[in-house]
């Protein structure tokens, strides 16, 4: 095939392809010879010289004076020729592989060998061009695919720009997996609408893309790192971010020398002269929706009701768009996911709107719960200890938390850190090992004006104390980048789980953040009034102790934060200045722009690179934008909103994704088992490091009431991007664990258009629960309650109780948390009513306290527990249920209903209800 030369106009990766493949083809040629010449070199030299002159000589004694002294014949000669040829031999092959071992890690230039020099530089060649065009080669056929792709696509359509070898651009790439032809309409339309799933890992981060090669010169990452970095020894930070991501041409990045023509790199953010990458807006699709159909091959996922989502329509960039304006904020997210739980413990709220499902899914998606956990556990057990020590806590103004240390940094010194707090730089630091036991007892929250900035390129977030500054923390730089910090800062003063109760007054910033944190964030229209009440209600201490006396919290004081939009005025500066530099406990000022009084200032840019000087770290800064922080607040909105299961009659069951009861469940060979604890019952054995994700994958397919493609099972399990091969092996092997039926074939099947589905072999008790439920719709009271007893009988607890934290973040798409808790409420009430009316209160109990396994909010099933019981055992037995509801709902923070109000005053005196405990 003739390839045309590109055109120099041309701009992005395709107009490298043509030059990339000629470039392949003498690669080719020249790795052949130097593969002919590595062989000679290291097999045929010792074989010739075996035959010649036979096994390589070594002395087998210390030779003598007389030894040293005899004349030189021609036999010496040829003995110390000898010897010099084997050790010249064995010096090469020790470069050789050094060389070798080096180039496949990817470590960039190895140790000299001593006393190798030219030696080690040939060998160096060799290799280099042996495994360069190796890979070159292997990769042949695809980057022609690529090639001829990438030509027949409009401009538009795979395109990165290039100005002065700055990447700035609309990445996009069609998929080559072979699909259906409607499959292949839904794909040129994500296409036409912008970045398609396998490169939305690059919007909004800076990228690099491969220039072609000028002569001899080859681009390399030693030398993109010394122009867009400053330090060619930082290569090694773009290898890791780049490691194993799909490149266009569907190459990868695995060894750090061998990078290709035309490859989007990602680079870390204090990359000079390159741009973010944004999404391309999208364009109206004129090609009308199929309603109820199921063509759309790997965008459409069949939920847990039965119904079929449309992944496109669904606007799953809305999650990656969350997730970017948190890039920064692991544990910011997973502090907005807590607050998120919480309120929906409070009430059956309503079900947000598939938009706003896909950002909780960003959220899942993006949180650090571990590391967030482990933060407030330490610092509370570090309270617990410094108050039964009576001693003062650390004067911290700043944390650094990564997944190996957490670091305290104070100011001043305190050398005297209790175990098991080990201290750094006399008393400057104190540090905290992840696998230091957990602290037997937890206190009160000890920093509550403790905000996440960010996230440094190492992995590690930033945290500083807004008390311990002792005046106003300014937030400066780019106007709106500024403004989007600061909003993330004080959602974060309302909803981090190392805060108690708190307020936090907003000035000039968006109304819906009031809607995202409720009452724990109150917007105000001047803050004149505000500050003449905080001026002499803030509780004051003296000036040797302002950073030491948070022990002396007064009860009932509750810590107050003032965020502000844009810079106020000097005479309310100075106020503010006023109160922060006289040491008021439970106060901190953050403002966007400059103020009179600032003691911080941080400066961010508009790619959101934020720069800490008094701690000398840049982080990529935590922010929200308008419309991130809209999609959060309809959670929380549709969270407190009060929604019965059903306004008429009873709930909907959905029709079962595969056949089979309590009987199929009991006797099937292969199972997953959601209602409760996840449960997995296969004949295969697997490395128990692969396990969580195989669990993870069946648990996903058995979920499903329609076969799936690969790539939405890929999206579902890795949201973060996967490469084919990883994706493909893991199936296989998922394939394996999952077994055979009696003829010997896979439960795991593939039809043949390429998705994937669990056969009806496989048992699912979700699917079992909804059989059992649906028919006992149909049967007599004798047969319903029968089959109800059945359907409860399978229910262990809450839905995938403990799953795995990273994991399941498709879960909110099924809407199955919300579902099958309405399933089984109402199973449990119908069976407490059959029950009561064949006179059987035990079994109406028991029906009850089934049900509340896997909804224990449910204050329906509690009044119905509460009801049982006392027909059943009296008073004291009601009494005993009504305080373990006390206790359950007093852990959820959920309000008590009138009518549950009304039955225990009915049904007990006062003062009868005790303690669960």
């Amino acid at each position: 095939m003739t390839m045309t030369e590109p055109d120099p106009t041309q701009r992005g990766p395709e107009r490298f392809a043509a030059r990339g493949v000629e470039h392949t083809e003498g690669s080719a040629l020249k790795a052949l010879g130097a593969g002919l010449a590595l062989l000679l070199l290291v097999v045929g030299v010792p074989v010739a010289l075996w035959l010649l002159t036979g096994p390589p000589p070594y002395p087998h004694s210390v030779p003598g004076r007389d030894t040293l002294t005899q004349p030189v014949t021609m036999d010496t000669v040829l003995a110390v020729l000898r010897a010099v040829v084997w050790l010249a031999w064995l010096q090469f092959a020790v470069c050789t592989l050094i060389e070798t071992v080096s180039l496949v890690r990817g470590r960039g230039l190895p140790r000299p060998v001593p006393l190798s020099g030219r030696s080690q530089q040939l060998a160096r060649v060799l290799v280099s061009t042996l495994l360069v065009g190796g890979v070159l080669a292997g990769s042949a056929g695809t980057s022609v695919a690529a090639t001829v792709s990438a030509m027949d696509q409009p401009t538009g359509d795979v395109a990165a720009s290039v100005d002065g070898g700055a990447a700035k651009a609309d990445l996009v790439q069609e998929r080559s997996t072979p699909q259906a032809d409607d499959d292949q309409r839904v794909e040129r339309r994500a296409v036409q609408a912008g970045v398609p799933s396998d490169m939305t890992d690059v919007i909004g981060k800076k990228v690099y893309v491969v220039q072609p090669p000028d002569g001899s010169y080859h681009d390399n990452l030693w030398d993109i790192a010394e122009r867009h970095l400053d330090n060619g020894r930082r290569w090694q930070e773009i290898f890791d971010l780049n490691k194993g991501r799909l490149q266009p041409d569907g190459g990868e990045l695995v060894l750090g020398r061998l990078i290709q023509p035309g490859w989007v790199l990602v680079m870390p953010a204090d990359a000079k002269g390159l741009d973010r990458v944004e999404a391309a807006p999208a364009p109206p699709d004129s090609t009308p929706p199929v309603p109820g159909s199921q063509a759309g091959g790997d965008h459409d996922v069949a939920d847990a009701g039965g119904d079929v989502v449309d992944g496109d329509q669904a606007d799953a960039a809305t999650g990656s768009t969350l997730a970017r304006d948190l890039a920064g904020g692991g544990i910011v997210a997973a502090g907005l996911l807590a607050a998120l739980v919480a309120e929906r413990r409070r009430r059956r709220g309503a079900a947000p709107d598939d938009e706003a499902l896909e950002a909780e899914v960003g959220l899942l998606v993006g949180a650090d719960r571990e590391r967030a956990a482990w933060l407030d556990t330490a610092l509370r057990g570090l309270a617990a200890s410094s108050r039964t020590e009576q001693v003062p806590l650390p004067p911290v103004f700043a944390v650094v938390v990564d997944d190996e240390h957490l670091d305290l940094r104070l100011a001043p010194a305190r050398p005297d850190a209790p175990a098991p707090w080990t201290p750094l730089d006399e008393g400057r630091t104190w540090r905290l090992s992840r696998d230091a036991d957990a602290p037997a007892e937890l206190g009160h929250a000890p920093y509550p004006g403790l905000v996440c900035l960010g996230r440094t390129l190492e992995g590690a977030d930033v945290l500083v104390d807004l008390e311990s500054v002792g005046g106003a923390v300014a937030v400066t730089g780019h106007e709106a980048t500024a403004t989007q910090v600061v909003s993330a800062l004080a959602v974060q003063l309302a909803t981090a789980p190392w805060t108690d109760e708190q307020r936090v007054y907003g000035h000039q910033l968006s109304e819906v953040l009031a809607d995202l944190a409720g009452d724990r964030l109150v917007l105000v229209d001047d803050y004149a009034p505000l500050l003449e009440r905080l001026e002499t209600s803030l509780p004051q201490r003296a000036a040797q102790d302002v950073l030491t006396g948070r022990l002396a919290r007064r009860p009932g004081v509750t810590p107050q934060y003032a965020v502000l939009g844009a810079s106020p005025s000097d005479v309310l500066a100075e106020r503010f200045a006023a109160l922060t530099g006289q040491g008021a406990r439970g106060f901190g000022v953050v403002v966007a722009g400059d103020a009179a009084g600032t003691r911080w200032r941080l400066d961010v840019d508009e790619s959101g690179t934020l720069r800490v000087p008094l701690l000398d770290l840049q982080v990529e800064a935590v922010r929200l934008t308008e419309r991130s922080t809209e999609l959060v607040a309809e959670l929380f909105e549709k969270a407190r909103e009060e929604a019965p299961a059903v306004v008429d009659g009873r709930v909907r069951v959905p029709a079962p994704s595969r056949p089979g009861d309590d009987g199929h469940w009991s006797t099937a060979a292969v199972r997953v088992g959601v209602l409760g604890r996840i449960e997995t019952r296969t004949p295969g054995d697997l490395d128990p490091t692969r396990v969580d994700l195989a669990v993870e994958m069946a648990t996903f397919l058995a979920l499903q009431s329609a076969p799936v493609h690969p790539t939405v099972l890929a999206a579902s399990v890795w949201p973060r991007g996967v490469t084919p091969e990883v994706r493909d092996a893991s199936i296989e092997r998922v394939r394996e664990w999952i077994g055979t039926d009696a003829e010997g074939t896979h439960l795991l099947r593939q039809d043949d258009d390429g998705r994937l589905s669990l056969s009806s072999d496989v048992a699912v008790d979700w699917a079992a629960l909804c059989d059992l439920a649906q028919r006992s719709r149909h049967a007599q009271p004798r047969e319903e309650r029968e089959l109800l007893r059945r359907a409860l009988q399978l229910v262990r607890g809450e839905l995938m109780d403990g799953r795995p934290a990273g994991r399941y973040s498709w879960l909110p798409r099924t809407r199955l948390e919300t579902l099958v808790e309405d399933v089984v409420v109402d199973a449990a009430h119908r069976l407490v009513e059959l029950s009561l009316d064949d006179g059987d209160p035990v079994g109406a109990a028991g029906a009850a306290t089934a049900g509340l396994r896997a909804a224990p909010g449910s204050q329906l099933l509690w009044r119905d527990l509460i009801r049982a019981e006392h027909h059943a055992g009296g008073n004291d037995a009601a009494a005993e249920a009504a305080g373990r509801m006390a206790d359950v709902l007093g852990s959820r923070q959920a309000h008590i209903e009138a009518e549950t109000d009304a039955l225990v005053e009915e049904l007990l005196p006062a003062g009868e209800v005790a303690s669960g405990e």
